[in-house]
């Protein structure tokens, strides 16, 4: 008797059955997440483009939110220095009105009393916090407070004053990275915008006959400058002359020591690098202390602060110096105006170019999108059609199978 088998074509159409099945099934996925890899081996290429367009994109939306929180510091910031102008215009007009003689001694210290008081505001809105809870004006040490206010006897004042007003933040602060590569700084450092005058420091120490005794490395305004062993005072200078940072140094013709002026107001910081003891050999730093208070007892130091330029103006208007408030007093506000005035400028210069650097993002954002979803974006129309020519040839299949497999074994058997 011979066998009669339908096994071979059933399981054929089976299979391609569960493969239509499978086709629907993944055009379903690809129409629900939209898109048109839904696996790698889908479009390796544009998988890997798709990747790199992605990390591309995070990159840059992480600039744009870097570049608008800079710029909210930095009108954080302007505002406080630019309240800080006014009161340091009220102080010059204090200087000019004490310096005129035509107030007697007593109407002195009156003006000397609002003078303390400005003084101290000052103080306030140089410690003053951004809306984060963090100091604007403390550099890289955003937790501590900038300045320290020291108080003691003043001549002609009663009671206890502010003499004088210390640094406690860092040289530079914290920046953002706005580009790739390319950070802008968050603020300015309170030892910069609180300045009011070069400073300048000179060593007492005759320095013609000394020489290196190792390799060594000093720090100026926290840039590194290499010392060789038998570099002499001259080679020093010169080093850091080319080091960038904003300090002039050069040698006292008559005592042949080492000075140094900062190029721009601010304060001054010198370190010996690691164990070496080069300054503090040529008589510029103490061999105890830390930056910017470190300086050697013998060296002559000049150039102040906002703070002790008002500071000399109060002690003035207290002894009725009118030469001394209309003199050094006067010129020390000045010279802080002007320092202000160029905080200001610079932070003006910094929010014109985040806005080009903000305006220049929405454009790449947009082209990196577009990029990306030419690369993986489904196409509806040609998804829909696809699907459906799916569906119409996956029922005819059914349905032919329906009619091919009606009979029974029954039939067979007749």
């Amino acid at each position: 008797m011979q066998r009669v088998s339908s096994d071979l074509m059933n399981d054929d159409l089976q299979f391609w059955a569960r493969r239509r099945e499978r086709d629907m099934a993944t055009a379903e996925t690809r129409m629900a997440r939209q898109t048109k890899i839904e696996s790698l081996r889908d479009d390796p290429l544009a998988a890997a483009r798709a990747v790199r367009y992605d990390s591309v994109g995070a990159r840059l939306e992480r600039f744009e939110k870097n570049a608008a929180w800079v710029d909210d510091q930095y009108k954080v910031s302007e505002d406080y220095v630019r309240q800080t102008i006014d009161l340091t215009q009220r102080l010059r007009e204090i200087a000019v009105q004490g310096a005129n003689g035509t107030f007697t001694k007593e109407d002195q210290k009156y003006m000397a009393q609002e003078v303390d008081q400005l003084l101290g505001e000052m103080v306030n809105m140089a410690n003053s916090r951004g809306p984060d809870g963090s100091f604007v004006f403390s550099g890289d040490k955003s937790r501590t407070q900038p300045f320290r206010e020291i108080s003691g006897a003043a001549p002609g004042a009663a009671g206890s004053v502010l003499v004088g007003v210390q640094y406690l933040g860092a040289q530079g602060g914290p920046s953002a990275e706005i580009s790739e590569g390319d950070y802008m700084p968050l603020g300015q450092s309170g030892a910069d915008v609180f300045w009011a005058e070069r400073q300048q420091a000179v060593s007492g120490y005759d320095a013609r006959d000394w020489r290196a005794a190792a390799d060594a490395t000093i720090l100026v305004d926290g840039k590194s400058v290499g010392i060789k062993a038998g570099d002499n005072v001259y080679a020093v200078a010169a080093k850091i002359n080319d080091s960038g940072a904003a300090v002039k140094a050069s040698i006292d013709p008559r005592s042949f020591s080492l000075a140094l002026e900062t190029t721009t107001a601010h304060q001054m910081r010198m370190e010996d690098g690691g164990a070496g003891r080069v300054l503090k050999e040529l008589g510029l730093l103490a061999p105890t202390g830390s930056p910017p208070d470190n300086w050697a007892p013998s060296a002559r130091l000049s150039g102040g602060s906002l703070f002790d330029a008002a500071i000399r103006l109060r002690d003035s208007l207290n002894r009725g110096d009118a030469l001394e408030t209309g003199g050094a007093a006067l010129a020390g506000l000045d010279a802080g105006i002007d320092n202000l005035n160029r905080s200001v400028a610079e932070i003006g210069a910094r929010s014109q170019r985040l806005q080009v650097v903000e305006a220049r993002l929405n454009r790449e954002i947009p082209d990196t999108t577009k990029l990306k979803s030419e690369e993986t974006d489904l196409d509806f129309t040609k998804a829909i059609t696809d699907y459906k020519m799916l569906e119409y040839a996956h029922k005819a299949a059914l349905s032919f199978q329906g009619r091919l497999f009606s009979q029974t074994l029954l039939d067979f058997l007749r």
